[in-house]
């Protein structure tokens, strides 16, 4: 059994959403971030960081970084089919999408959100999250475009951990509804994210916006 410790509005929704598709066992534990949870010692034992999510095992053992768990749940658990095994031609684009997502897209919500963090001068705040609003459209363009050349999945017509994780990144976004009625075809994507009951169950434990509410 796994346990996922968690909070709303956080990018555990994607680690989530996939032990939910896998349909294995795992119990949640909501982190208290208010209370100061993440900085106790146990905690910080699991995340050194006192980031969420983190993952633990029945072995005692845990791990960190929510694209890292999806991964590893999606090649454990490889019967779910939510990710091309090393041996198929369209595990090159899971990978490539994936860290695209993580290394690329979700950096550019950190420096939009937190741009303080990203300079010496407090006065440069404002430019870096000028910038990062930049960034991320021509950023979200890109995936535009791959969904009008090969939609309707990201990997065309395989559904992947990849849409998850690029439909939970949609909600990030301060205008989620405003985002996906700008890009028709990652809209789609998010709308058939949403369909899927298992994925719409952990993120109703959510507090996101889906964006969808008015499509």
């Amino acid at each position: 059994m796994y346990e996922l410790y968690w909070h709303p509005s956080s990018s555990s929704y994607a680690p989530m959403a996939v032990l939910e598709e896998i349909g294995v066992s795992f119990t949640l534990h909501q982190v208290d971030y208010d209370g100061g949870e993440t900085r106790s010692p146990d905690y910080l034992l699991i995340q050194p960081l006192g980031l969420i999510p983190a993952l633990r095992f029945e072995n005692g053992g845990s791990m960190f970084e929510s694209a890292a768990i999806v991964l590893h749940l999606c090649d454990r658990h490889s019967g779910a089919m939510l990710a091309p095994s090393p041996e198929q031609a369209e595990r090159s684009a899971y990978l490539q999408w994936l860290f695209f997502l993580t290394d690329t897209l979700y950096p550019s919500y950190n420096r939009y959100y937190h741009p303080a963090r990203y300079t010496a001068d407090s006065s440069g705040a404002a430019d870096v999250k000028e910038q990062a609003r930049r960034t991320m459209l021509k950023q979200w363009q890109v995936i535009e475009g791959a969904l009008q050349r090969n939609g309707p999945w990201i990997l065309g017509q395989r559904f992947s951990a990849c849409d998850i994780y690029l439909q939970m990144i949609t909600t990030w976004h301060e205008n989620p509804a405003e985002l996906l009625g700008t890009y028709p075809r990652i809209r789609e994507l998010a709308r058939g994210v949403m369909a899927r009951p298992r994925c719409r169950r952990a993120f109703e434990r959510h507090t996101f916006e889906s964006g969808l509410e008015s499509h």
